[in-house]
């Protein structure tokens, strides 16, 4: 296309590229400062087309007007077209009242779903004027027409973007270094391969120490009561009061330190024994006894020392223990002594079915007889052991009031005499004591009187059975305060105001 100031010899030519615009920013073109004027031209061009193409009527359907005659070729046409037709509609302009169509458009319509609306008092309206009905059709109309044009110049905003965007060059990315301290050679390395490294040899760390659970599991495995413990090495006192001793261990750097102070207090032990060791023959022979009594019938026997090597039991049964109860009723059992010894779970004994009462105390006595075959030496230790069993006192219920203290307990089986003592709060005082002969199953009840009110007590039974008595533990009772009394002189003032 030829310029059409190509023949004006008077202007410069200078080409529109090198011209700036140097007005505001006009965003709704996309218009900004500094843009040259051939861009300027050509969004002004571009949306003046754009504009002139939204309002070319020559594009509309007007058959529903049934025109006769030719159909309006501009807006300001197609404008007066539409004022005509309303005018017409409302009975206004050239007509006179007695001219006025009746019934439609002054009618009343349904409207579409998207025209509903809520009157004043919340009700839906599904209705309107026709005339009214049109108006609001092209109001709504003018909106959609405005929300294309925004979105019209949205697309444009859009396309300029993305078209930039594609034609932009491929972001380039520096995988940036560090320098490691001890999983490589301490120079810059990229990271990835530090983090392979390190993951390689944190997989390796954890194949070798296990999983944290596991370290827990291990840590958890420390000996009961380790702590309070006595020390085996020489100078007495608990692992505990070692200096450095960790508790409670709570990792296992804890762990490993107390598991050295144990070594350490072990070879201390060991060292002891080889310097002094080791007593021969019988003087390598030291025993003890002991027993409780585990309701209702059973007894367990406790032997604890230790037996020099060698030695082993004179009987191949073992050695006979009688176990009898301060009415005369015995019984005799057999016990393997160097398998028994230090047994934990010591040797357990039913008495259920002997002559041996059960809510008495008990007397354990054994000879331990044990050889050296190998030496011909034979060993006798003499073993005994009064068990006060405290398993026959019974569950004592206490009743205080204002100044008396009643109880009460079951006697579950056998026959024995209860003594309930009554004593000061200190529980040294004897204040006064009942005493009932019983044979089981019965309940005995009984109370304390003419006590003070709100004053702390102590009552304990002692239970006898034929020579033996049981002094069970005291249980504490208060009694309960006094009434309030009424008052002996009151005066009352009346003050006159």
């Amino acid at each position: 296309m030829k310029p059409i100031n190509n023949d004006n010899a008077s202007c410069n030519p200078i080409s529109s590229n090198c011209v700036i615009w140097q007005g505001a920013d006009i965003p709704c073109i996309n218009l900004c400062k500094g843009d040259t004027v051939s861009d300027v031209v050509f969004k002004l061009a571009t949306e003046l087309c754009a504009v002139l193409d939204q309002i070319d009527v020559t594009t509309l359907d007007l058959s529903c007007f049934n025109l006769t005659g030719c159909e309006p070729k501009d807006l300001q046409a197609f404008l007066q077209l539409l004022i005509d037709k309303i005018c017409a509609l409302e009975g206004c302009c050239n007509q006179t009242p007695s001219t006025a169509r009746t019934g439609c458009p002054d009618c009343t319509v349904n409207i579409a779903p998207c025209f509903y609306y809520q009157d004043a008092f919340g009700n839906q309206i599904t209705t309107m004027q026709l005339t009214d009905y049109v108006t609001a059709i092209g109001n709504r109309v003018c909106d959609i027409l405005n929300q294309i044009d925004i979105i019209n110049q949205t697309l444009v905003n859009y396309n300029i973007r993305i078209t930039a965007l594609e034609n932009a060059p491929a972001p380039t990315f520096t995988i940036p270094t560090v320098t490691p301290n001890c999983v490589l050679p301490s120079v810059p390395t990229e990271v990835q391969i530090v983090v392979d490294e390190l993951e390689k040899q944190y997989c390796e760390l954890v194949g070798s120490t296990g999983q944290p659970t596991d370290i827990y599991s291990a840590i958890l495995q420390e000996c009961p009561g380790l702590a309070t413990s006595p020390v085996l090495g020489p100078g007495g006192g608990t692992m505990g009061s070692i200096p450095g001793w960790a508790s409670p261990v709570f990792n296992l750097a804890d762990s490993i330190n107390n598991m050295w102070l144990t070594i350490c207090d072990m070879r201390a032990a060991i060292v002891n024994i080889q310097n002094n060791c080791c007593p021969s023959g019988c003087d390598g022979v030291a025993l003890n006894l002991s027993a409780v009594f585990e309701a209702p019938n059973t007894l367990r026997i406790y032997i604890t020392g230790s037996i020099a090597t060698g030695f082993n039991n004179c009987n191949v049964l073992g050695t006979l223990f009688t176990i009898s109860d301060t009415l005369g009723g015995s019984f005799t059992y057999y016990i393997d002594v160097p398998t028994n010894l230090n047994n934990p779970g010591g040797v357990v004994i039913d008495l259920s079915t002997t002559p041996v009462n059960t809510s008495s105390n008990l007397t354990i006595q054994g000879n331990v007889c044990l050889c050296n075959p190998t030496t011909n030496a034979e060993c006798c230790n003499y073993l005994s052991y009064l068990l006060i069993n405290e398993a026959s006192c019974p569950v004592l219920t206490l009743s205080p009031s204002i100044g008396t203290i009643g109880y009460s307990f079951t006697v579950v089986s056998g026959t024995a005499t209860y003594t309930v003592q009554l004593y000061d709060n200190a529980g040294t005082t004897l204040i006064a004591q009942n005493v009932t002969a019983a044979t089981g199953p019965t309940i005995v009840s009984g109370s304390f009187t003419s006590l003070s009110s709100s004053t702390p007590y102590k009552v304990r039974v002692l239970v006898t059975v034929g020579s033996s008595t049981t002094t069970c533990p005291f249980t504490p009772a208060t009694t309960l305060p006094g009434p309030c009394l009424p008052p002996t002189s009151v005066s009352a003032v009346i003050a006159v105001i």
